[in-house]
Protein backbone atom coordinates (compact mmCIF):
# COMPACT_ATOMS: atom_id res chain seq x y z
CA UNK A 1 0.00 0.00 0.00
CA UNK A 2 3.44 1.90 0.18
CA UNK A 3 2.41 5.57 -1.70
CA UNK A 4 -1.49 5.18 -1.28
CA UNK A 5 -3.45 8.20 0.21
CA UNK A 6 -6.91 7.75 -0.84
CA UNK A 7 -9.39 4.76 -1.78
CA UNK A 8 -11.44 6.23 -4.62
CA UNK A 9 -15.06 4.35 -5.52
CA UNK A 10 -16.55 5.09 -8.61
CA UNK A 11 -20.01 2.91 -8.13
CA UNK A 12 -22.20 3.24 -11.14
CA UNK A 13 -25.03 1.82 -11.68
CA UNK A 14 -24.19 -1.25 -13.41
CA UNK A 15 -20.69 -1.67 -12.27
CA UNK A 16 -17.85 -0.91 -9.18
CA UNK A 17 -14.40 0.23 -9.29
CA UNK A 18 -12.21 0.96 -5.98
CA UNK A 19 -9.26 2.78 -6.64
CA UNK A 20 -5.97 3.15 -4.53
CA UNK A 21 -5.05 6.80 -5.61
CA UNK A 22 -1.51 8.27 -4.64
CA UNK A 23 -0.79 12.03 -4.16
CA UNK A 24 -1.78 13.99 -7.14
CA UNK A 25 -4.76 11.39 -8.17
CA UNK A 26 -2.67 9.33 -9.83
CA UNK A 27 -4.20 5.33 -10.09
CA UNK A 28 -1.93 3.03 -7.90
CA UNK A 29 -4.00 -0.26 -8.58
CA UNK A 30 -7.74 -0.96 -9.38
CA UNK A 31 -10.09 -3.39 -8.93
CA UNK A 32 -13.59 -3.78 -10.77
CA UNK A 33 -16.77 -5.64 -9.45
CA UNK A 34 -20.21 -6.37 -11.75
CA UNK A 35 -22.32 -5.23 -8.49
CA UNK A 36 -23.69 -2.21 -9.19
CA UNK A 37 -25.55 0.37 -7.24
CA UNK A 38 -28.44 -0.23 -9.35
CA UNK A 39 -29.12 -3.81 -7.94
CA UNK A 40 -27.91 -3.00 -4.07
CA UNK A 41 -30.52 -2.36 -1.39
CA UNK A 42 -28.71 0.25 1.45
CA UNK A 43 -27.44 -2.37 3.92
CA UNK A 44 -25.73 -4.05 0.82
CA UNK A 45 -23.18 -1.72 -0.03
CA UNK A 46 -20.54 -1.89 2.85
CA UNK A 47 -20.68 -5.45 2.62
CA UNK A 48 -20.11 -5.15 -1.11
CA UNK A 49 -17.32 -3.20 -0.84
CA UNK A 50 -15.48 -4.83 1.86
CA UNK A 51 -15.50 -7.85 -0.17
CA UNK A 52 -13.87 -6.03 -3.52
CA UNK A 53 -11.30 -4.78 -1.54
CA UNK A 54 -10.94 -5.31 2.29
CA UNK A 55 -7.67 -5.61 2.51
CA UNK A 56 -7.16 -2.04 1.19
CA UNK A 57 -9.93 -0.79 3.58
CA UNK A 58 -7.44 -2.47 6.41
CA UNK A 59 -5.32 0.49 6.16
CA UNK A 60 -7.24 3.04 7.29
CA UNK A 61 -6.96 5.41 4.68
CA UNK A 62 -9.58 8.01 3.47
CA UNK A 63 -12.59 6.87 1.56
CA UNK A 64 -14.64 9.12 -1.22
CA UNK A 65 -17.13 7.37 -3.11
CA UNK A 66 -18.90 9.29 -6.05
CA UNK A 67 -21.87 8.27 -8.67
CA UNK A 68 -25.07 6.44 -7.84
CA UNK A 69 -24.12 5.39 -4.36
CA UNK A 70 -25.50 8.48 -3.67
CA UNK A 71 -28.71 8.19 -5.37
CA UNK A 72 -32.08 7.86 -3.55
CA UNK A 73 -33.09 4.59 -2.16
CA UNK A 74 -29.11 3.79 -2.42
CA UNK A 75 -26.28 3.33 0.40
CA UNK A 76 -27.28 7.05 1.72
CA UNK A 77 -29.02 9.57 -0.09
CA UNK A 78 -26.99 12.77 -1.32
CA UNK A 79 -28.07 16.14 -2.17
CA UNK A 80 -27.90 17.68 -5.30
CA UNK A 81 -25.82 20.90 -5.29
CA UNK A 82 -27.05 23.74 -7.97
CA UNK A 83 -25.30 24.74 -10.46
CA UNK A 84 -22.62 26.87 -10.30
CA UNK A 85 -20.95 24.09 -8.55
CA UNK A 86 -16.93 23.94 -7.98
CA UNK A 87 -14.71 21.45 -5.78
CA UNK A 88 -14.99 23.17 -2.56
CA UNK A 89 -18.96 23.15 -2.63
CA UNK A 90 -18.82 19.62 -3.29
CA UNK A 91 -15.96 19.04 -0.71
CA UNK A 92 -18.21 20.82 1.91
CA UNK A 93 -21.14 18.60 1.13
CA UNK A 94 -20.02 14.71 1.68
CA UNK A 95 -20.72 12.76 4.38
CA UNK A 96 -21.14 9.48 5.42
CA UNK A 97 -23.64 6.23 4.89
CA UNK A 98 -24.94 5.43 8.82
CA UNK A 99 -23.29 2.11 8.28
CA UNK A 100 -19.50 3.53 7.63
CA UNK A 101 -18.72 6.26 9.44
CA UNK A 102 -15.22 6.00 7.79
CA UNK A 103 -16.88 6.24 4.26
CA UNK A 104 -17.73 9.73 2.72
CA UNK A 105 -19.77 10.03 -0.30
CA UNK A 106 -19.68 13.09 -2.96
CA UNK A 107 -23.18 14.76 -3.76
CA UNK A 108 -24.27 15.02 -7.38
CA UNK A 109 -25.49 17.77 -9.22
CA UNK A 110 -28.32 19.44 -10.51
CA UNK A 111 -29.93 22.09 -12.79
CA UNK A 112 -32.51 24.54 -11.65
CA UNK A 113 -34.62 27.18 -13.04
CA UNK A 114 -36.68 29.29 -11.18
CA UNK A 115 -36.75 27.11 -7.94
CA UNK A 116 -37.67 23.76 -10.13
CA UNK A 117 -35.55 21.14 -10.38
CA UNK A 118 -34.31 20.96 -14.19
CA UNK A 119 -31.44 17.88 -15.01
CA UNK A 120 -28.94 16.16 -12.62
CA UNK A 121 -25.93 14.15 -12.70
CA UNK A 122 -24.00 11.82 -10.63
CA UNK A 123 -20.38 10.83 -10.77
CA UNK A 124 -19.32 12.76 -14.08
CA UNK A 125 -19.17 15.51 -11.80
CA UNK A 126 -16.11 14.46 -10.65
CA UNK A 127 -14.72 13.43 -13.65
CA UNK A 128 -15.43 16.47 -14.80
CA UNK A 129 -13.18 18.04 -11.66
CA UNK A 130 -10.75 15.71 -12.45
CA UNK A 131 -9.84 16.76 -16.01
CA UNK A 132 -7.59 19.83 -16.49
CA UNK A 133 -10.40 21.71 -18.67
CA UNK A 134 -9.83 25.13 -20.50
CA UNK A 135 -12.14 27.35 -19.78
CA UNK A 136 -15.55 27.72 -21.20
CA UNK A 137 -15.13 23.87 -22.36
CA UNK A 138 -17.61 21.44 -22.32
CA UNK A 139 -17.61 18.17 -21.22
CA UNK A 140 -19.07 15.35 -22.60
CA UNK A 141 -19.72 11.89 -21.43
CA UNK A 142 -21.31 9.93 -23.79
CA UNK A 143 -23.21 6.72 -22.93
CA UNK A 144 -26.55 5.16 -21.68
CA UNK A 145 -27.72 8.87 -20.14
CA UNK A 146 -24.74 11.19 -22.27
CA UNK A 147 -24.09 14.20 -20.25
CA UNK A 148 -23.10 17.82 -21.80
CA UNK A 149 -21.83 19.56 -18.74
CA UNK A 150 -20.56 23.15 -19.57
CA UNK A 151 -17.24 24.42 -17.03
CA UNK A 152 -16.01 27.82 -16.39
CA UNK A 153 -13.60 29.35 -13.91
CA UNK A 154 -13.71 25.77 -12.32
CA UNK A 155 -17.31 25.50 -12.33
CA UNK A 156 -19.96 23.20 -13.78
CA UNK A 157 -22.13 26.28 -14.73
CA UNK A 158 -24.71 23.67 -16.55
CA UNK A 159 -25.44 20.80 -18.56
CA UNK A 160 -27.77 18.65 -20.14
CA UNK A 161 -28.63 14.98 -20.51
CA UNK A 162 -29.52 12.86 -23.64
CA UNK A 163 -30.78 9.00 -23.24
CA UNK A 164 -29.13 8.35 -26.31
CA UNK A 165 -27.59 4.94 -25.36
CA UNK A 166 -31.10 3.93 -23.48
CA UNK A 167 -33.37 5.07 -26.75
CA UNK A 168 -30.37 3.54 -28.99
CA UNK A 169 -31.21 -0.56 -27.21
CA UNK A 170 -34.81 0.39 -27.16
CA UNK A 171 -35.00 1.09 -30.59
CA UNK A 172 -32.90 -1.93 -31.38
CA UNK A 173 -34.69 -4.84 -29.36
CA UNK A 174 -38.43 -3.01 -29.29
CA UNK A 175 -39.36 -1.57 -32.74
CA UNK A 176 -39.80 -2.84 -36.03
CA UNK A 177 -36.62 -0.49 -36.76
CA UNK A 178 -34.60 -3.39 -35.35
CA UNK A 179 -36.04 -5.86 -36.81
CA UNK A 180 -32.69 -7.75 -38.79
CA UNK A 181 -30.61 -5.10 -37.31
CA UNK A 182 -27.08 -5.92 -37.41
CA UNK A 183 -24.39 -4.16 -34.24
CA UNK A 184 -23.12 -0.89 -34.25
CA UNK A 185 -19.16 -0.18 -35.54
CA UNK A 186 -19.14 -1.89 -38.83
CA UNK A 187 -20.14 0.96 -41.28
CA UNK A 188 -18.94 4.02 -40.62
CA UNK A 189 -20.36 5.97 -43.98
CA UNK A 190 -24.01 4.59 -42.63
CA UNK A 191 -22.95 6.14 -38.92
CA UNK A 192 -22.02 9.40 -41.48
CA UNK A 193 -25.07 9.65 -43.15
CA UNK A 194 -27.13 9.04 -40.00
CA UNK A 195 -25.03 12.47 -38.26
CA UNK A 196 -26.04 14.33 -41.62
CA UNK A 197 -29.28 13.68 -41.62
CA UNK A 198 -29.83 14.37 -37.95
CA UNK A 199 -27.84 17.17 -38.30
CA UNK A 200 -30.22 18.72 -41.40
CA UNK A 201 -33.74 17.35 -39.44
CA UNK A 202 -34.36 18.38 -36.42
CA UNK A 203 -37.44 16.26 -35.90
CA UNK A 204 -35.73 13.28 -34.21
CA UNK A 205 -38.95 11.00 -34.03
CA UNK A 206 -39.72 11.30 -38.06
CA UNK A 207 -35.30 10.98 -38.62
CA UNK A 208 -35.60 7.80 -36.98
CA UNK A 209 -38.42 6.39 -39.54
CA UNK A 210 -35.95 6.70 -42.05
CA UNK A 211 -33.86 3.61 -40.80
CA UNK A 212 -36.84 1.93 -42.49
CA UNK A 213 -37.14 4.01 -45.12
CA UNK A 214 -33.51 3.57 -46.51
CA UNK A 215 -33.59 0.13 -46.32
CA UNK A 216 -36.97 -0.39 -48.27
CA UNK A 217 -35.24 2.08 -50.74
CA UNK A 218 -32.29 -0.39 -51.02
CA UNK A 219 -30.17 2.67 -49.72
CA UNK A 220 -29.46 0.72 -46.21
CA UNK A 221 -28.70 -2.61 -45.75
CA UNK A 222 -29.84 -4.72 -42.39
CA UNK A 223 -25.79 -4.74 -41.15
CA UNK A 224 -25.31 -1.13 -41.90
CA UNK A 225 -28.47 0.00 -39.84
CA UNK A 226 -27.81 -0.05 -36.32
CA UNK A 227 -24.30 2.49 -37.58
CA UNK A 228 -27.57 4.43 -39.50
CA UNK A 229 -29.13 4.93 -36.08
CA UNK A 230 -26.51 5.32 -33.82
CA UNK A 231 -25.23 8.30 -36.05
CA UNK A 232 -28.98 9.82 -36.03
CA UNK A 233 -29.09 9.40 -32.43
CA UNK A 234 -25.58 11.32 -31.89
CA UNK A 235 -26.30 13.90 -34.24
CA UNK A 236 -29.43 15.01 -32.71
CA UNK A 237 -27.27 15.26 -29.21
CA UNK A 238 -24.82 17.53 -31.65
CA UNK A 239 -27.46 19.28 -33.06
CA UNK A 240 -28.88 20.16 -29.61
CA UNK A 241 -25.64 21.77 -28.84
CA UNK A 242 -23.91 22.88 -31.84
CA UNK A 243 -24.20 26.36 -30.18
CA UNK A 244 -21.28 25.41 -28.27
CA UNK A 245 -19.40 24.46 -31.36
CA UNK A 246 -16.71 27.42 -30.81
CA UNK A 247 -15.99 26.04 -27.22
CA UNK A 248 -13.00 23.01 -26.77
CA UNK A 249 -14.80 19.99 -25.97
CA UNK A 250 -13.35 16.99 -23.86
CA UNK A 251 -14.97 13.86 -24.23
CA UNK A 252 -14.85 10.85 -21.33
CA UNK A 253 -15.50 7.22 -21.57
CA UNK A 254 -15.50 4.12 -23.72
CA UNK A 255 -12.73 4.69 -26.23
CA UNK A 256 -14.58 3.53 -29.37
CA UNK A 257 -17.79 5.44 -28.62
CA UNK A 258 -15.78 8.78 -27.89
CA UNK A 259 -14.23 8.30 -31.06
CA UNK A 260 -17.56 7.98 -32.80
CA UNK A 261 -18.66 10.93 -30.86
CA UNK A 262 -15.71 12.70 -32.23
CA UNK A 263 -16.50 12.12 -35.69
CA UNK A 264 -20.10 13.65 -35.26
CA UNK A 265 -18.84 16.54 -33.85
CA UNK A 266 -16.41 17.14 -36.70
CA UNK A 267 -19.14 16.72 -38.62
CA UNK A 268 -21.31 19.50 -36.72
CA UNK A 269 -18.55 21.67 -36.65
CA UNK A 270 -17.07 21.64 -33.67
CA UNK A 271 -13.22 21.81 -34.42
CA UNK A 272 -11.17 21.19 -30.80
CA UNK A 273 -12.29 17.63 -29.80
CA UNK A 274 -10.21 15.85 -27.02
CA UNK A 275 -10.49 12.19 -25.75
CA UNK A 276 -9.71 11.87 -22.20
CA UNK A 277 -9.05 8.89 -19.79
CA UNK A 278 -12.29 8.51 -18.07
CA UNK A 279 -10.88 6.16 -14.92
CA UNK A 280 -7.59 8.68 -14.67
CA UNK A 281 -10.29 11.71 -14.51
CA UNK A 282 -12.03 10.45 -11.71
CA UNK A 283 -9.29 9.30 -9.61
CA UNK A 284 -8.07 13.24 -10.02
CA UNK A 285 -11.35 14.57 -9.34
CA UNK A 286 -11.74 12.13 -6.43
CA UNK A 287 -8.60 13.48 -4.62
CA UNK A 288 -9.51 17.07 -5.74
CA UNK A 289 -12.68 16.68 -3.48
CA UNK A 290 -10.15 14.71 -1.41
CA UNK A 291 -8.18 17.33 -0.96
CA UNK A 292 -10.45 20.47 -0.68
CA UNK A 293 -12.69 18.39 2.16
CA UNK A 294 -9.22 17.77 3.93
CA UNK A 295 -8.23 21.83 4.05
Amino acid sequence: MSGTRLIGVDWGTSNLRVMRIAEGGAVLDSRSDPRGAGGLAPDQFHGVLKKVAGDWLAQGLPVLVSGMAGARGRWREMAYLPCPAGVADLASAVASPYDAPHVRIVPGVAVFENGFLQDVVRGEETQAFGLDAPDDAVVVAPGTHSKWIRTAGGQITGFRTFMTGELFAAIRTGTILGADMGDPGVDDEAFAAGVGRALRDPAVTAALFSVRVEGLAGRLSPPSAADYLSGLLIGAEVAAQVDANHRPVILIGAEALCRRYAAALALGGFHDVRIADGAAATARGLWRIHEAVSR
